[in-house]
């Protein structure tokens, strides 16, 4: 191995996700070590090629290990490690004070330190901060140098570590961010706590790390981390909430015995023990798998609504005074309200917890905004409409909501004082004072998020639910909204009927028709509000940018109007792809532009959050658009994207929460409404195509839907039924009822409750 160093010439190029980096150095012939390579190199200026924990400055000084290679490029040095040597030269510590770690310090003020305390004037002010009391400085200025030599020294470190394990280094950051100083001693001694600690890792990922640092294959604690994972991962991309024992230990030797038997039974019975002690996963008595907190949340819901049916409380109103009220809604909103619509708002009215589903189109919000108006009329006091919740489980959907009743709505997330990483404000030991509390798109709704709702609320909270059965069930685990119907408990109103307002749509026939499992007759002739066009799968991509620019043209705007929703990300007519050529083609590359893994972000792009950050109010599924890049000589540091509730700032590192939104999945989708919607039918698509996916895809266009592609392939879907979901929702509460104690702990924090954070 090939030993030299030099000092930062320039960065030709560098990673900040994996840390690799092209840079130019100086050799100093001066020095006999190195004056050795001048006949080889004929020049003093010499590419490297190396992994590195930052980016470096120009005029850092590096020892480089490592070997001559030649390319393309000429003669260059490929390094497999790498000392900083800016420690103790002018130069270097110049460089590395007056750059952007230690903002607020210049050049200046670098080269009096240096001058001041010597070459080891960094070890200096680690080993003892007083040291710049002899310098000229402010307070500040002292804690921002102090504070970061401190916090850079040990990330340094720590980085390079990770480095050697297969870390990037975007991964590194996150997870130092997160474990701060015990870092590389958490993960050394079990890096499959990455799984659990950082998004990005799965358990592929956290074992080839684990294998390089001599953790066993048959471990303990290599096992405990696989079934955890097998748990979730089954249970968020089925919906159950539990997996059966023998399924559980099938897919632990799919995965793990391909080459050579890992696991036994009694390796896996030892791991499942191991983790009941624990408290990470429950075993009931029918031999069926839990993750705790779906377990948990399950016996929650059940105990809290079955205790809602079963009190009695006040609402404030004599119930004889209902019928005067619904007789004034019909006159003062000037609305036909059908009996069954007025018989919801009665029903809502006179029991505790109630349920409204229908399909589109068959007035649930307009029941909705007469159940709030008499609500307010039968308290007859200013105040009770500031006691009555209106909830959704997305932004859209709550924006929707409150442009349509006129009552302010907010996501559900955001009522319950949702702070990230699963923590809520409210919950059972910090509940909620309200009146009413009214749930739309409840369907969405997965049994962890129910379970927070309803134990949150104060006792005496009347409680409405409205939602599409048909539609699909929540990303989550858990049937919800399906399962309370099954019970048989509560009052559930059934619309059926399509309304005059709504009677003049095709696509909401077309929507009753699909759920009914036929294809209208109609289905390939053009209508006023609906088109099928038949091009083969080649086809799809250009047809789709044809539809979009003849809706353009008609003054539809692409970022709020219109959108394409696609059943799979991967494929030639996948989501990736399609954000692929409709970016090209609709907001190509004009000057500048932001990489980040494999998409590239400009100026206009139309882009969708995957992921809730409450700390920037921004939620999974809200769709915005990029207003800036913000670049500086060193290169692009972030981006703003303009959502409906405002500017949102991302730092490069952030960019993995945000996607492309040209294209978006159905279930992304779900909740929200789009003028324009174009949805494509492929074969390709014939693992994701049923039934309840074609029919919440097709009920998102509020005036225009155009299909295209293949129609045996739309056909042959909606033939095809979701089967239902495993849960113990329904015999859970008919325990409660017959006096059965359910154990549950209220408190617990149920990480990783958002039902939107589990699609990429």
């Amino acid at each position: 191995m090939e030993t030299l160093y030099g000092s930062v010439v320039a960065i030709t190029y560098f990673n900040d996700d994996n840390g690799y980096g092209i840079i130019r150095i100086r050799l100093n012939y001066q020095d006999n070590k190195i004056a050795k390579y001048r006949a080889k190199l004929f020049s003093n200026i010499l590419t490297v090629v190396c992994s590195f924990d930052r980016k470096p400055l120009v005029d850092e000084e590096y020892d480089f290990w490592g070997e001559f290679v030649t390319s393309q490029y000429g003669i260059q040095f490929k390094a497999s490690k790498f000392s900083r040597r800016n420690e103790y030269t002018l130069e270097g510590v110049v460089a590395y004070l007056s750059s952007d770690f230690f903002p607020g310090i210049g050049k200046v003020t670098a080269t009096k330190i240096f001058n001041e305390l010597g070459e080891k004037c960094l070890d200096i002010i680690r080993s003892d901060k007083s040291s710049l009391d002899k310098l000229d400085l402010t307070e500040a200025q002292k804690n921002i140098i102090y504070n970061n030599l401190i916090e850079d020294k040990l990330q340094s470190e720590t980085k390079i570590e990770f480095l050697k394990m297969g870390i990037t280094l975007s991964m590194s950051i996150k997870i130092i961010s997160i474990l701060k100083e015990k870092a590389l001693e958490i993960v050394k001694n079990n890096p499959y706590c990455l799984i659990d600690l950082v998004e990005g890792i799965g358990f592929n990922r956290a074992d080839k790390i684990a294998l390089a640092n001599n953790i066993s294959k048959n471990s303990l604690v290599r096992i405990e981390a696989l079934l955890s994972y097998l748990i979730n991962e089954y249970t968020y991309s089925c919906g159950d909430t539990y997996i059966e024992y023998e399924k559980l230990f099938n897919l632990g030797i799919e995965t793990l015995n391909t080459e050579e038997e890992v696991l036994t039974k009694e390796l896996f019975e030892n791991a499942i023990k191991a983790l009941v002690g624990k408290g990470k996963i429950y075993i009931d008595n029918e031999n069926n798998i839990y993750e705790y907190h779906i377990y948990n949340a399950e016996n929650m819901l059940a105990s809290y609504i079955a205790n809602l049916l079963k009190s009695d409380f006040d609402y404030g109103y004599k119930l004889k005074r209902i019928p005067n009220a619904l007789e004034r809604i019909k006159v003062e909103l000037k609305i036909p309200y059908s009996d069954k619509q007025l018989k919801a708002i009665e029903i809502a009215l006179k029991e505790n917890l109630s349920i409204i589903t229908g399909g589109p189109g068959t007035g649930k919000t307009t029941i909705i905004k007469g159940l709030i108006e008499s609500y307010v009329y039968l308290l007859g006091n200013d105040i009770a409409s500031e006691e009555i919740a209106l909830l959704a489980p997305t932004g859209r959907a709550s924006k929707r909501l409150s442009e349509v009743t006129h009552h302010s709505a907010q996501t559900i997330h955001r009522f319950l004082g949702y702070e990230g990483h699963g923590v809520f404000r409210f919950g059972a030991d910090n509940k909620i004072k309200m009146r009413l509390v009214i749930v739309d798109e409840f369907s969405m709704v997965d049994v962890a998020l129910a379970a927070r709702l309803f134990s949150s609320l104060e006792e005496g909270t009347k409680v409405v639910l409205v939602g599409d059965v048909d539609q699909l069930p929540s990303v989550g685990p858990g049937e919800v909204l399906a399962n309370l119907i099954d019970s048989k408990e509560i009052t559930v109103t059934r619309l059926d009927q399509i309304h005059r307002q709504a009677s003049d749509s095709t696509i909401i026939s077309f929507a009753h028709s699909i759920n009914n499992g036929f294809l209208p007759d109609t289905i390939l002739t053009k209508q006023s509000d609906r088109n099928f066009i038949k091009v083969s799968d080649s086809n799809i991509c250009d047809n789709i940018i044809k539809v979009i620019e003849q809706a353009i043209n008609k003054g539809m705007s692409l970022i709020k109007d219109i959108q394409v929703l696609v059943p799979m990300y991967k494929g030639e007519n996948g989501i990736n792809m399609i954000n692929e050529k409709l970016q090209e083609k609709f907001n190509p590359l004009v000057d500048y532009e932001i990489a980040h893994m494999s998409r590239k972000f400009r100026v206009n792009d139309k882009v969708i959050q995957l992921v809730n950050r409450s700390e920037k109010l921004v939620m999974n599924g809200d769709i915005g658009y990029v207003i800036s890049l913000d670049y500086n000589e060193d290169g692009a540091n972030g981006l703003t994207v303009l959502f409906d509730n405002g500017p949102v700032y991302y730092k490069k590192d952030e960019l993995e929460d945000l996607s492309h939104a040209y294209a978006i999945s159905i279930h992304k989708a779900q909740g929200s409404e789009f003028d324009c919607v174009i949805v494509p039918f492929t074969f390709k698509y014939f693992i994701m195509l049923k039934r309840k996916l074609i029919y919440t895809a097709v009920t998102r266009a509020k005036k225009y839907l155009i299909m295209l592609g293949n129609i045996e392939a739309l056909q042959r879907g909606i033939q095809g039924v979701e089967g239902r979901r495993k849960t113990k929702l329904v015999e859970r509460m008919k325990k409660v009822f017959q006096n059965e104690m359910l154990e549950f702990d209220p408190n617990d924090e149920m990480e990783n409750v958002s039902p939107y954070d589990f699609l990429n």
